[in-house]
């Protein structure tokens, strides 16, 4: 066509105008200048369109080119009759208002019942493509201005009880939109479509929905053909022709829950006939799909969504007659699915990450599958993963996904007797416990918010509600939950909670008894939604009626049996915790007993030895082990630490006798005298030692017992039994750099015990020798200057070895005053506070055993505290320890864990479950002990 000049536009809308009759030659003219303007303003733009179609649309232009367009006689006058209409309508069309060009034309035919018989015979007996356009066009222009008028008698029950025809034509037309060899059609098969969706579906999309019926078989048989041909081509052009997805399968499902619902007997066999003889073949075709290695992801994506469809028109006719069909029939979807390889897998997988909306389908696969008795291989598959995922994805304010799980979900978990083992690890190993959590607070809240429904409700809710429609997705949307729904889905949740906690419970303590925190318990008590729920229940509730009406529209009510789990959880996880503490306890009690008898019996056994080279032998080993049984038990206690390092503490009392080398002090002991009023070390001191023994001896190299003799040097006080038979020389030496060593690196001291003491009891002597030699007590001192602070050994300056005969200190024995410069600065201190005490009481005069009884308690004093520092790293490291050499992996409790977690480098978990963590997404990978994210895993081969 070509183009055309105003003015001659301008002649030809008069001459249209004109309310006489036509001649056809100038009727021809006038259309064909019309027609011509409509193709150079669209192909320059829409500018000025809508004010030229107002000159356009005057009753008598409008009755002449409609009359011209129903006239099916001449071809080629119809033809631009039809592009003179789109021209005139042509906003209407690209805004989404197809009731207005209705409006303009059914006054001109009458009624809407002649509108529609007048359409009829242009459909049935044109073949051009703009003209079934334009027919199928005005069609849905009357299906949408009756469904705002609520108008459905003469407008869709008047079409499909009189005119069949129609829809016959609109359903072939719609084939034409998976054709690729005919993309001029493509146009007249989405406005066809467009007709169809407008006469039958419920959602409110275009205005209020018809009242439900039932939709043609053949028209509902060949949209989904049409569907499922567009969503699995391996063309994306063929693809993208389908642009409005949702709303096809809308109109789809809820034509299919009208017939399971509300049809016959008659009508619900009719179309399971033509479901088994033409839908369900699908399923081969679209599990081929999914477990093909070369399929697209987008193609894999719409199989899925085909695969889910088809499950959710068999599941609502398994609502109505029951599994058993879908069990026992060879050609059924689920036998399908379930013989080909790797399907259900696969579609769990595209499910996970599908980017359609998959609140449709997912559930309604796995819901139908478990209806079949196909439970363990829903767990088997990761489709527990599935359920999981979605419950913290999709459901926040989905209204319709969340009464879709209420319904569902219980029937694809099982009860709590089903929960068998291997089922319940799975369902731990892929996080079902916190999913009930979160779907628990959900429901809860949904539930508040529909109690005051009413009041919240839209106008247009409210009149949709008038209407009854059966779509599912709309019926969640509108329907209120009930209390019976959430009662009985709170009980499948507790029940399930403490099957899962009861399972755990078993299976982290029934390996050689040993108690391991409970995973179930950890997750579930630590879930924001689990905290969230237990924190609105403890809020104090508001006097006023306002403030709580406020509240409980802000905070969802709590069952009282949903916070009574929570809190048998956390009662459960404190008495574990306790057991565990109590386990431990008993277990350093047990190895300290051990280690005490077994350094007891090695002493001995030394002492035993030196008496054949000499020593005092039997006497002195029967001497200490009578001192050893009455001592307190506090001392007892200490013999597992001090006992352990009493080798090194020969070396250290070597030590420090040679730092006070300085103090003048008498060659030999005197003889017993009367120690002096104002110096002398009292009786209430003496009687606090609780038995601990104290020898006064001679300075450095002094030997008692079977030396006899003693060296020069300054008195010195040793604190408990001297151990007979001490090593050589060499072999103290070697041991106390041993010690040094290890008191340089770790700063951990040997440790004394709180009942210590500087003096014994005159009934318990021991001093070097035995008791035969043990000089009288109190030794006198004589008197002398004040104590200048001691100052440390030099530790480069190699120490003497002592003698063969010489003795050391038991496990109250002193710890050396050159381990380190906190020792050394603590007896300085005490030195210091000492020798101004002592000369206030002395008259001037520092008591030499005083100094050393306070620097005694100094040291008893830091050693009590590097014991108890010692003791908690032992126990740390035992806990280590026990971790390292347990075998049973992290999550699960029940296999043996193979898997390095990169980068942390923590091994923890067993190959299924780092499959089942390295699935998730990236920020959701993280590692079940320090939280960091995980990039990579390494397989340990043990």
């Amino acid at each position: 066509m070509g183009s055309s000049r105003p003015s001659d536009l301008d002649a030809a809308i008069a001459t249209l105008s004109s309310p006489e009759e036509l001649q056809e030659d100038a009727l021809d003219s006038s259309l064909k200048v019309v027609a011509n303007h409509a193709e150079d303003t669209v192909a320059s733009g829409l500018g000025g369109c809508e004010a030229l179609g107002k000159k356009l649309r005057n009753q008598h232009l409008l009755r002449r080119v409609y009359h011209t367009f129903l006239d099916g006689g001449n071809t080629a006058r119809q033809l631009l009759a039809a592009y003179a209409l789109w021209f005139l309508f042509l906003p209407q069309w690209k805004a989404g208002r197809p009731w207005d060009i209705a409006g303009y034309l059914i006054p001109i035919s009458g009624s809407p019942r002649t509108f529609i018989s007048m359409l009829a015979p242009v459909l049935t007996q044109t073949s051009a493509v703009l003209v079934e356009m334009i027919a199928f066009t005005l069609l849905a222009g009357a299906m949408d201005l009756g469904r705002r008028e609520g108008n459905a008698v003469d407008t869709r029950d008047y079409l499909v009880e009189h005119h069949p025809d129609i829809l016959d034509k609109a359903q072939s037309s719609v084939t034409k939109i998976a054709e690729s060899h005919c993309p001029s059609d493509r146009p007249c098969g989405r406005a066809a479509l467009a007709f169809i969706r407008t006469a039958f579906d419920t959602a409110p999309a275009d205005g209020p929905p018809f009242p439900p019926t039932v939709m043609p078989i053949a028209c509902w048989v060949g949209v989904f053909r049409v569907f499922v041909e567009c969503l699995t081509s391996r063309e994306a052009e063929t693809r993208d022709k389908m642009r409005d997805v949702q709303g096809v399968i809308t109109l789809l499902c809820s034509n299919m829950q009208y017939v399971t619902t509300n049809g016959s007997d008659d009508e619900r066999a009719a179309y399971l006939a033509a479901m088994r003889q033409d839908i369900f073949p699908f399923v081969d075709t679209c599990c081929g799909l999914l477990a093909s290695p070369d399929a697209e992801r987008a193609v894999r994506d719409g199989a899925a969504r085909c695969v889910g469809d088809i499950f959710f028109f068999c599941d609502a006719f398994a609502q109505r007659i029951g599994f058993d069909w879908l069990a026992s029939g060879d050609q059924s979807p689920v036998q399908r699915l379930m013989r080909a390889p790797g399907a259900l897998k696969a579609f769990v997988t595209i499910m996970k990450d599908s980017v359609i909306d998959p609140t449709w389908c997912d559930l309604t696969v796995l819901h139908t599958l478990a209806g079949c008795g196909y439970r363990d291989e829903l767990y088997g598959s990761g489709c527990i993963s599935l359920v999981s995922e979605l419950a913290r994805a999709s459901l926040a304010g989905n209204k319709a996904a969340i009464l879709l799980y209420i319904k569902q979900l219980p029937v694809v978990v099982g009860g709590p007797a089903e929960l068998v083992d291997a089922r319940a690890k799975i369902a731990v190993r892929e996080g079902l416990p916190v999913a009930l959590c979160q779907l628990c607070q959900h429901v809860l809240v949904l539930s508040s918010k529909d109690t005051n429904k009413q009041e919240t409700d839209s106008e247009s809710e409210r009149a949709l509600r008038h209407f009854l429609p059966v779509d599912i997705k709309l019926q969640f949307d509108l329907a209120c939950i009930n209390q019976p729904q959430v009662d009985s889905f709170i009980d499948f949740v507790v029940e399930t909670l403490r099957a899962l906690v009861s399972y755990d419970d078993r299976v982290s303590s029934k390996r050689g008894g040993v108690f391991r925190p409970n995973v179930v318990t950890r997750a579930v008590l630590q879930h924001d939604s689990v905290k969230t729920m237990r924190a609105a229940d403890q809020q104090p509730k508001g006097r006023r009626k306002a403030n709580r009406q406020q509240q409980q529209q802000q905070q969802p009510t709590v069952p009282q049996k949903l916070l009574d789990l929570f809190d048998d959880i956390e009662e459960a996880a404190n008495e574990r915790a306790d057991a565990l503490a109590e386990q431990v306890t008993a277990e350093l009690a047990e190895d300290d007993t051990q280690d005490g008898g077994k350094h007891a019996k090695t002493s001995k056994g030394a002492k035993k030895s030196k008496g054949k080279r000499g020593g005092k032998g039997d006497n002195s080993t029967k001497t200490t082990g009578t001192k050893t049984g009455a001592a307190p038990s506090s001392s007892a206690a200490a013999i597992g630490t001090s006992d352990e390092h009493s080798e090194q503490q020969q070396q250290q009392q070597q030590d420090t006798e040679d730092h006070h080398l300085h103090l003048p002090g008498p060659p030999s002991p005197s003889p017993s005298s009367p120690p002096r009023p104002s110096c002398s070390y009292s009786s209430s001191s003496a009687s606090a030692a609780g038995g601990t023994s104290v020898s006064v001896g001679g300075g450095r190299g002094q030997q008692q017992g079977a030396g006899g003799g003693c060296d020069d040097g300054g008195g010195f006080i040793t604190v408990g039994r001297k151990k007979r038979g001490g090593k050589s020389g060499h072999t103290q030496q070697q041991q106390t750099n041993k010690a040094d060593k290890r008191d340089d690196n770790s700063r951990v001291f040997p440790s004394s015990s709180s009942s210590e003491s500087t003096r014994p009891s005159s009934s318990h002597p021991s001093v070097y020798g035995g008791p035969h030699n043990a000089p009288p007590l109190p030794v006198p001192l004589p008197p002398r200057p004040a104590v200048p602070p001691p100052q440390p050994p030099n530790r480069h300056t190699p120490t003497p070895a002592p003698s063969s005969s010489r003795g050391g200190s038991d496990e109250q024995g002193l710890a050396p005053l050159a381990a380190g410069g906190s020792s050394s600065s603590t007896l300085e201190r005490a030195g210091e506070l000492e020798g101004r005490s002592g000369q206030d009481r002395c008259g001037g005069e520092v008591s030499e055993l005083d100094v050393l009884r306070k620097q005694l308690e100094a040291m008893r004093l830091e050693r009590e505290a590097m014991r108890l520092e010692k003791e908690a790293i032992e126990r740390e490291n035992k806990r280590l320890e026990e971790e390292r050499e347990s075998t049973e992996c992290d999550i699960c409790m029940a296999s043996k864990k193979s898997i390095v977690l990169i980068p942390c480098r923590h091994f923890c978990l067993c190959g299924g479950c780092a499959a089942a963590l390295m699935s998730k997404p990236v920020a959701q990978r993280l590692c079940p002990r320090c939280r960091q994210a995980i990039t990579a895993t390494r397989h340990v081969y043990l």
